[in-house]
């Protein structure tokens, strides 16, 4: 069971759960923040033909401290050891994580090749960033278990589930009026804000139009558009075949034209319909609208002939782009329940993708988007464990990153045990090499290496 604020704060007060120091504002809903340490172990690589576990490599890395107050400067590719400010105590029924911000990992996620579920996504794999760009993924989670999730409700009736800190770039009713740009706002920030002087206080921009290669159709579009639309009213065909529905963004054009000059209809305000009884051909006109920032709403509608029920109808609305919002307003945060969860982190400069049916643009942890990859050495802090976290830091940027000491690097996410351990971290029985380590620890792992035929 993952502690919610209130419960971390009595562990703390307590005594049972120890951070030195401890600075109660660093509370987060279902978490604490930690901070970064003044130490870091560069790694010298030319001292040694090669790294091997299993001996003793003590100049391998080198310790290094900025002087005075300036920071370390994380170069492009290059890769640290670093450490929490705070020294971490568990006790023996509580384990520890150090986490991102995350989606629900069946949350659908559009790519350049086509639609993919969150959980699926693996670094070298290729999402669009809110400006419909391709944006390569550059790290990414296991699943995590237990988290407390919303569903985030938008007016055009799409929904996301995320965690409580996942992050989400919206602008306040307060920054709309006065013309400033928007902020970075968690799950969380957003439940407790949603609504401000009577209107939906948070909106999300609508993202670019998506940037999918060029396909080669066996015609013109429009006319493919036409002939498909003309089909699917005669009950003849479906859908509309996958491949066309991730194409160029002027072939998607065309193609949607057509279909809305079949079947549809749009006035002069540039606000469209289209109507069918086949629900997978409605699917695929309100892909094609999102994927070209026209935030479609599809409705189903119950018909009836001489008080006999017919098939229902699907009715799909949109305004092109150059006249519609150019946002989508945040309308509820709702309870979803535990699920599994994670974060990807990604090469573009906002750190922002495309997530679900709706192309919603939704973000990394904070640091990522500055192309800054934070993990801990160990997956989880055991229980009984006592010492700072050693941290991995990759900067996967094309700039060299500034490393401020004391500035917020991770939270630090604290999870119930069944039962208190009956060997907690530290005890002899498991010859535990990393309890009271202080600052980055390098690798211990030829105290304990043994080798296995096989």
């Amino acid at each position: 069971m993952l502690l919610s604020d209130r419960d971390i704060k009595k562990e703390v007060e307590s005594g049972r759960v120890k951070l030195d120091p401890y600075t109660p504002e660093l509370i987060q809903p279902a978490s604490i923040d930690v901070r970064l340490d003044r130490y870091f172990r560069v790694f010298e690589n030319h001292r040694y033909p090669h790294i091997d576990p299993a001996e003793e490599q003590p100049d391998l890395t080198r310790l290094v401290e900025p002087a005075g107050r300036e920071p370390f400067v994380l170069h492009p590719g290059e890769f640290v050891l670093a450490s929490t400010y705070e020294v971490v105590t568990l006790p023996d029924d509580l384990a520890g994580r150090l986490e991102g911000k995350a989606l629900a990992v069946d949350t659908p996620i559009p790519t350049p090749a086509g639609w993919r579920a969150m959980g699926e996504l693996r670094p070298g794999d290729e999402v669009f960033d809110e400006h419909g760009r391709p944006a390569r993924v550059v790290g990414a989670t296991p699943a995590m278990l237990g988290r407390p999730c919303r569903e985030v409700v938008f007016s055009d009736g799409q929904s996301l589930v995320a965690d409580l800190s996942h992050g989400w770039e919206t602008r306040t009713r307060s920054e709309r009026r006065r013309g400033r740009p928007g902020s970075v706002r968690t799950t969380a920030e957003i439940a407790r804000s949603l609504r401000a002087g009577g209107e939906w206080n948070h909106h999300i921009p609508l993202a670019g139009p998506a940037r999918y290669p060029s396909q080669a159709f066996s015609g013109e579009p429009y006319e493919l558009g036409r002939r498909i639309g003309e089909r699917v009213q005669a009950g003849l065909l479906d859908s509309v075949p996958g491949p066309w529905l991730r194409s160029s963004v002027q072939q998607r054009r065309a193609l949607l034209q057509g279909l809305l000059d079949s079947g549809g209809k749009a006035d002069r305000g540039g606000r469209c319909e289209f109507v069918t009884t086949s629900e997978s051909a409605a699917d695929a006109v309100a892909e094609l609208a999102a994927g070209l920032s026209c935030r479609p709403v599809k409705q189903k509608t119950a018909t009836a002939r001489c008080g006999v029920e017919q098939q229902p109808s699907y009715r799909v609305r949109f305004t092109w782009r150059e006249h519609a919002h150019s946002s989508r307003a945040i309308v509820d945060v709702r309870e979803a329940g535990p699920r599994p969860v994670r974060c990807i982190e990604v090469s573009s400069p906002s750190g922002q993708f495309l997530a679900g049916p709706g192309f919603i643009p939704t973000h990394n942890s904070s640091l990522g988007r500055l192309g800054l990859l934070t993990h801990s050495t160990a997956g989880w802090i055991d229980p009984g464990f006592s010492g700072h976290v050693t941290l991995e830091l990759s900067n996967v940027a094309t700039l060299p990153i500034k490393l401020w000491p004391g500035m917020k690097i991770g939270q630090l996410c604290l999870f119930r045990c069944s039962s208190p351990s009956e060997h907690p971290y530290g005890s002899p029985v498991y010859g535990s090499r990393y309890q009271d380590q202080r600052g980055p620890t390098p690798s211990r792992s030829y105290l304990n290496f043994y080798r296995t035929d096989v």
